[in-house]
């Protein structure tokens, strides 16, 4: 098989461009081409010689799915005498998956797995960030962008077929089960999510996540993009999961906080309550969940692949759902990336080896910027001047 047949139809992505096509899909795969123009004709001949296979998205009974697996064989049979070697490969590859979810349940249950290929088309989806002062987004299922305004906001999902936004307006839930929003928070604002099982989610700045606007099937699941403390309602047939990029973490009822912001090479995991059990995202079958006991911290190098864990005081982990930050002996700049995005402002130091100051206190985030910079200066036995509207720079 040539690597980029093999590379395209092992993504879910592109097999339900071609056989559930929806504008978000198509969209992305013109965006894909016009970044990759290497790849466009070898992604349109594939696709037109895979589209030749057209299947109906009814559910099958297993006499139609092994008359469906037969029809299969036999076009593909047809290809393998008048195509390429390459192609016989190709398409041999992409009977093999289609007849395994034959057997699983139809090839239905293949291009139907909207939920999880939905999941990844807003994974890789760029969304650019709202400015601080338009306040979070919540970016609905049929496309509609709402402006919450308020820097602390509430969207509650709780009320069937409706979503109430900060305790005064509200808007139309769609109908259907695990229909994708997502919820977009700028640096400098902060927001709460109250889930449709009342499972509660508080979003740090410059954090994302996807979600449906009601739970089914077996497992309740959710991306996340930056920061969030979960506060998940317990249910013991569908267990609760957040995606990272680079983690998943299964729970049935817990307090926790995740930080997974893309430009931190470190995805912390801070258990409050309960458990969690976390897995490395493509993780080989012989790898084993890591399960996290409370006041413990599972730390994810991104760069090594290793996990490490360790016992920790939570509240430096948790408090900045109550508005403050609490840290012992942490790194300097650690601190300032915490409240560059809280703040929605840059800091730069003026020499490297300042950042690595390890300093201990608590800051009141309700306090103004230049209250909480001032005393980091003087905790810090530093200098942050301002060097203009929303720059900072760190001095001896």
């Amino acid at each position: 098989m040539r690597p980029l047949d093999q590379k395209f139809i092992e993504d879910p992505q592109f097999l339900n461009w071609i056989f559930r096509n929806n504008p978000s899909v198509e969209q992305y795969w013109k965006n894909y081409m016009l970044e990759n123009p290497e790849e466009m004709e070898h992604i349109l001949e594939l696709r037109q010689r895979l589209s030749e296979l057209s299947f109906s998205n009814e559910v099958l009974l297993q006499s139609e799915k092994d008359e469906l697996a037969k029809k299969m064989l036999a076009q593909i049979h047809a290809k393998q005498l008048r195509n390429t070697r390459s192609l016989v490969y190709s398409l041999l590859k992409y009977a093999a998956v289609a007849l395994v979810f034959a057997v699983m349940g139809g090839l239905a249950v293949y291009l139907t797995m909207e939920q999880k290929v939905e999941f990844q088309q807003f994974a890789s989806q760029p969304i650019e960030n709202p400015s601080s002062s338009q306040g979070p987004l919540l970016i609905t299922s049929n496309g509609e962008n709402v402006n919450l305004k308020k820097s602390n906001s509430l969207v509650d999902y709780s009320r069937s077929g409706s979503v109430v936004l900060n305790n005064d307006s509200v808007i139309r839930a769609e109908g259907a089960p695990n229909v994708l929003n997502q919820l977009v928070i700028p640096y400098g604002n902060q927001s709460k999510v109250v889930l449709a099982d009342n499972s509660v989610v508080w979003l740090n700045a410059g954090s994302r996540l996807v979600y449906p606007t009601s739970f089914s099937g077996k497992t309740r699941e959710v991306i996340l993009f930056g920061e969030a403390f979960f506060e998940v309602s317990k249910n013991q047939d569908m267990p609760f999961v957040v995606k990272t990029t680079d983690l998943e973490i299964r729970v049935l009822g817990t307090k926790f906080n995740i930080s997974a912001y893309s430009e931190d090479k470190i995805v912390q995991t801070v258990l409050t309550e309960g458990s969690v059990a976390i897995r490395r995202k493509n993780a080989r079958f012989y790898e084993k969940e890591l399960v996290l006991k409370p006041n413990q911290l599972a730390s994810f190098n991104r760069i090594s692949n290793e996990t490490k864990v360790y016992e920790v005081d939570i509240d430096y982990y948790t408090l900045w759902i109550k508005g403050l930050l609490s840290f012992d002996e942490v790194d300097y700049n650690r601190i300032l990336k915490k409240v560059e995005r809280f703040y929605n402002v840059r800091i730069n130091f003026a020499e490297p080896n300042l950042g690595s100051i390890r300093i201990s206190g608590k800051l009141d985030l309700k306090q103004s910027r230049e209250e909480v910079l001032e005393y980091l200066g003087m905790v810090s036995l530093t200098k942050i001047e301002r060097t203009s509207e929303n720059q900072y720079t760190v001095n001896k």
